[in-house]
């Protein structure tokens, strides 16, 4: 069973027929007992599904979004897929679709299922290329104009966590008769809250108790002419959802931005990057704003480790850094292998409390299998490795414009906000702050308790690398541009001040990299280092700080009585509109950095998206956690 931390994979019966004869065999749940799909399983989609939302014709629009219970083969989305490639469509349109899936089909299962829809053969391998690995949460695919959510795990969590409007349903359990839960009034109000006002729905299913529950959650349906043998199938539609949230007040989601919206990022580095990167995907038009050259700062380190920090504990934290590092693994396998080295990466055990720790991790299942495992050492990441920090911000910009100029001021405006640089001004939507420390220039983030941590790595372009990248609080690994990196030192900053290498901090270096590993590190000649320091961005949770600004004179009226403690019902947080932050990201930016830029541009686009995390990296979460801490002395 899927426990919440580990994601078991389907148990798959097929019949005898032989694996490539698609049109006499059916895939069937060992657990469930009932069939993934039978004899015409693409014709019977597009009739129950696709036709039954009144689709394609529904797709003009400049977003849609479909939500979907039991993702399954995935059949659903490649039908819905191949109709929306099909049809006409406003420039810049994107189809959005969620889906919630408990048992995920094994790679070669899923392979298996896929024979039977040659017309689909195209888009079927595009889906397996990018399907993420069994772990729990929320997993985002990019398919160009087609975005796909993935949630692993029970439903019910998931659709608790999630947010973010739904235009229509896709009802495809198995049987109520064989997965009841699937099928009960409270699943069907969670789907109420999450739909946009008109939202249809369709499924194969007339079971009565099925027909009340969507009756008691808002939907209204109808009988409609079923598929093959099955005579009848349900459709209909909800008028007016509770379409209420489950945030807490202080920590709301930024207004959603329309389609094709002019963003200004500020801040070149894997921060501002990944977020041009995920805007250009939601259909935005971003423009990135950078006074030295793209990389200049943190992310100009000639190599930087790929390896997830792992929490032990199911807590938000854990979560999204578990899920950050498999979504930039899968980021970094579309982009080409001259970025990223997968020399696997050891996280060494040095002491008895961090080999404690490590194992807790194990039996947790803080990663999928095979992405996690025991060694001598401490732990192993066979898929970790090293990245060219330079060419992944190059290629997360890609056709981005980038605007060479220092942005000075932010100014609000009736339409948006006007950019003021030193070389003039420009007027657009909205803004991303991603520039780091440097965030702390604008007005409107200077509440935030960002600050700054100094570090020197070491390049030595002739030293021989180790085999594998290991990590024990410093880190020695093989450097993308030949020879070994070390590093990195950790010295405090104040604010506006610049990093700058010493030889000491080379001495440093090569000290703390020699306790772990002194045959290494006495082949480093300290006179053959080419150090380069940067300054790192922090939070005092270790965790990025993303999302929409607030409106700190709201807030310190709006929820002062959070500092005595009184408990009353508190109005919505009111923030900045068209102003959001991605900063904070601390040493793991380059693995954190593109998820969070997903979650946030899936905010931006109405999209569905994890509220749960996004909370957690709200950057209110500070100034609410003050007061309270206030109110509890």
């Amino acid at each position: 069973m899927s426990d919440g931390k580990r994601i078991d994979e389907a148990e798959i019966e097929w019949g005898a027929s032989g694996e490539d004869a698609p049109s006499s065999f059916s895939p069937r749940s060992a657990a469930f007992g009932d069939v993934y799909f039978s004899g015409d399983g693409l014709a019977e989609t597009r009739h129950v599904f696709v036709a039954g939302n009144n689709l394609p014709a529904r797709l003009d629009a400049s977003r849609f979004h479909v939500g979907e219970l039991g993702f399954g083969t995935g059949l659903n989305f490649l039908a819905l897929w191949d109709a929306w490639m099909k049809t006409a469509k406003p420039q810049g349109a994107r189809l959005n679709f969620l889906s919630f899936e408990a048992f995920p089909l094994s790679p070669d299962d899923m392979r298996r299922a896929h024979v039977a829809w040659p017309d689909l053969t195209e888009l079927s391998a595009r889906l397996r290329a990018k399907l993420p690995p069994p772990h729990p949460g929320f997993h985002y695919l990019d398919f160009g104009d087609v975005a796909l959510t993935l949630f692993y795990g029970d439903a019910r969590e998931g659709l608790a966590r999630a947010e973010g409007g739904v235009d229509a349903w896709f009802l495809d359990g198995f049987s109520p008769a064989k997965n009841p839960e699937l099928w009960s009034e409270d699943i069907f109000k969670k789907l109420a809250r999450l739909s946009n006002p008109g939202a249809t729905f369709s499924t194969f299913t007339v079971a009565g108790h099925v027909r009340r529950a969507l009756e008691a959650a808002g939907f209204q349906w109808e009988k409609r002419p079923g598929y093959g043998r099955k005579k009848e199938m349900l459709a209909g539609a909800i008028a007016a959802p509770t379409n209420n949230t489950h945030r807490t007040p202080w920590l709301p989601a930024g207004k959603p931005l329309s389609p094709g919206a002019r963003i200004a990022v500020i801040g070149a580095g894997v921060a501002g990057a990944s977020a041009a990167h995920a805007l250009a995907a939601a259909g935005f038009n971003p423009s990135v704003y950078e006074a030295s050259a793209p990389a200049s700062g943190a992310s100009g380190n000639p190599a930087g480790l790929v390896m997830p920090r792992l929490d032990v504990g199911d807590t938000a934290a854990g979560s999204f850094h578990a899920l950050a590092y498999l979504h930039t693994q899968q980021l970094l396998s579309s982009l080409g292998d001259r970025i990223f080295n997968p020399c696997s990466v050891i996280h060494a055990a040095t002491d008895d409390r961090e080999r404690e720790r490590q194992s807790k991790l194990l039996e947790q299942g803080a990663l999928p299998e095979g992405w996690i495992e025991p060694c001598e050492q401490g732990l192993f990441f066979p898929q970790a490795g090293v990245v060219d920090p330079p060419a992944l911000v190059r290629a997360l910009i890609g056709e981005t414009p980038v605007i060479p100029a220092r942005v000075n001021r932010l100014h609000q405006t009736a339409e948006g906000w006007r950019v003021i640089t030193d070389t003039g001004e420009d007027e657009v939507d909205a803004v991303i702050i991603a520039n780091g420390l440097d965030a702390l220039r604008f007005a409107d983030a200077r509440t935030l308790p960002l600050s700054g941590s100094a570090g020197q790595i070491d390049w030595f372009p002739d030293a021989a690398p180790p085999e594998h990248a290991l990590a024990f609080g410093p880190y020695a690994a093989p450097c993308q541009k030949g020879g070994a990196i070390i590093g990195a030192t950790y010295a405090p900053v104040a604010i506006g001040a610049e990093a700058r290498f010493t030889p000491e901090a080379t001495q440093s270096n090569i000290a703390a990299v020699a306790r772990t590993l002194p045959e290494f590190a006495a082949r480093l000649d300290p006179n053959a280092s080419r150090p380069r320091a940067s300054v790192r961005c922090t939070t005092p949770d270790r965790l990025p700080v993303c999302g929409p600004l607030p409106d700190w004179g709201f807030y310190s009226g709006a929820y002062d009585g959070l500092r005595t403690g009184k408990k009353i019902d508190y109005p919505g947080g009111e923030t900045r509109s068209g102003l959001f932050i991605l900063t904070g990201l601390g040493s793991r930016g380059l693995v954190t950095a593109p998820y969070a830029a997903a979650l946030l541009a899936a905010e931006l686009a109405g999209a569905p998206r994890d509220a749960t995390i996004l909370q957690a990296l709200h950057p209110a979460r500070f100034f609410i956690r003050d007061l309270k801490r206030a109110g509890a002395r």
